[in-house]
């Protein structure tokens, strides 16, 4: 109990805190013809939580967080955001017959709408699209089972006024829970499983949105 309890605890500290009300296109033709310019942000920490860390608490915590990132840089483990991105501004041009702007290569360190008017101007929208919490942890009744986790916040902001166009929050767990992989079998071969959940996570992301919020 006490080492299933530490682990919600983590768990609750790695997922971050954020607030993002879902807010839906009064129409699709909101987005028709539009000029659209998509955000980008530094890779997010990712967390590994394996049982052997969860006993030690916030100091386990940023293990987790360490050895989450060393795995993301040695296998170039791409931030989903960014395929969400993509795919979501294709299909406006594709849909919607909007215009892509080219990316200035601007990170973006402010998630603050008038922030992101400043950093990307000369747009009708902003396509805002952030990872809040990426990770992969051990089920508490089963500590060599893992499940994948990926929760983004997706927004179109008003490029001029910095106004909330429309935004979800997107929350997914890739993983099959009758079929859990174990820790190795996420890392091994460059942790090809793990890219595929993170893949899978993005278009089911993708899906959820435009179904959703943004009616493309």
């Amino acid at each position: 109990m006490k080492k299933f309890c530490c682990a919600a605890a983590i768990a609750i500290v790695l997922s971050g805190c954020v607030s993002a009300p879902s807010k839906s296109l009064d129409s699709g033709s909101t987005l028709q013809g539009k000029h659209v310019v998509v955000s980008q942000y530094a890779k997010p920490d990712f967390a590994a939580m394996t049982a052997g860390k969860a006993a030690f608490g916030l100091f386990g915590a940023m293990a987790m967080i360490t050895a989450g990132n060393e795995l993301v840089k040695s296998e170039n483990i791409e931030d989903p955001a960014i395929e969400i991105s993509e795919h979501l501004a294709n299909d406006m041009v594709v849909k919607r017959s909007a215009t892509v702007l080219p990316t200035p290569h601007q990170i973006a360190t402010d998630d603050n709408p008038s922030s992101l008017v400043k950093v990307y101007p000369g747009a009708d929208v902003i396509l805002d699209v952030k990872t809040v919490n990426w990770m992969y942890s051990y089920y508490p009744t089963q500590w060599g089972k893992y499940h994948v986790t990926y929760i983004a916040r997706v927004r179109v902001i008003d490029g001029k006024t910095g106004a909330l166009i429309a935004q979800h929050l997107c929350k997914v767990e890739p993983t099959d829970p009758n079929d859990p992989p174990t820790n190795d079998a996420l890392r091994a071969d460059h942790a090809a499983l793990l890219k595929q959940f993170l893949h899978k996570a993005a278009d089911t992301c993708v899906s959820d949105v435009e179904q959703q919020a943004l009616r493309v």
